[in-house]
């Protein structure tokens, strides 16, 4: 077996390795905190609806669903109890039955993303709208669908420039990783400290873009 000399650099699979640590450990207190705080308002909800208090139970439901996760569940949680406080207050509090059909329309349409998530519930909720504001009347049902058809959603434009700069960040902490460090994992003057002052503004550019998308 050859023996891997000492000064040799890394092979790409350590490379590799780094990058992937590298990345993981920035994005880990992003998922740590939408996990966290979309648990939170769930709880909160909960302890809402244990008090009768329909209204903050829909507020707190409204807010989980605002914090999305890719492979959590906790948006389809909070779609599903407000789905089903809409239903259940149709006759006995129509006013409620409403603002948790609102409220899931408003956190679908502001969601920081680059499409629309769960389009059909928001079609359907759309409708259900429409019918609870017509009050059984066809025309103005479908008067008012129509208005919430042609109302504009959020820009995109937003998450658009975010995800743009996170592209730009991993590529440029790429960079650092493969060119900015030597075999013994130092800094590469010049070379490295370029690349890594570079990573760091994508970085903040990023955060600063997600912030406001």
């Amino acid at each position: 077996m050859t023996d891997v000399p000492a000064g040799a650099p890394p092979s790409w699979a350590g490379r590799g390795l780094r990058l992937v640590g590298w990345i993981a450990l920035c994005i880990a207190p992003l998922v740590v905190r939408v996990a966290c705080e979309a648990s939170g308002e769930l709880d909160a909800a909960a302890a809402a609806r244990g008090v009768g208090d329909g209204d903050g139970e829909v507020l707190h439901l409204g807010r989980a669903l605002r914090w999305r996760l890719p492979l959590a569940t906790h948006d389809e949680r909070a779609i599903a109890r407000l789905l089903e406080i809409g239903e259940q207050a149709a006759g006995p509090d129509p006013a409620l039955s409403l603002a948790a059909y609102r409220e899931i329309r408003s956190a679908l349409l502001g969601s920081r993303g680059l499409d629309v998530p769960h389009a059909d519930v928001l079609a359907d909720v759309d409708a259900r709208i429409a019918a609870a504001m017509a009050d059984g009347d066809a025309a103005a049902e479908a008067a008012r669908r129509a208005e919430l058809d042609r109302e504009p959603g959020r820009s995109r434009m937003g998450p658009a420039l975010a995800a743009a700069g996170w592209i730009a960040w991993a590529w440029a902490t790429a960079r650092f990783v493969r060119r900015g460090l030597d075999a013994r994992g130092r800094v590469v003057p010049g070379v490295g400290t370029r690349a890594g002052l570079l990573a760091l503004a994508l970085l903040v550019a990023w955060v600063v873009a997600w912030r406001f998308a």
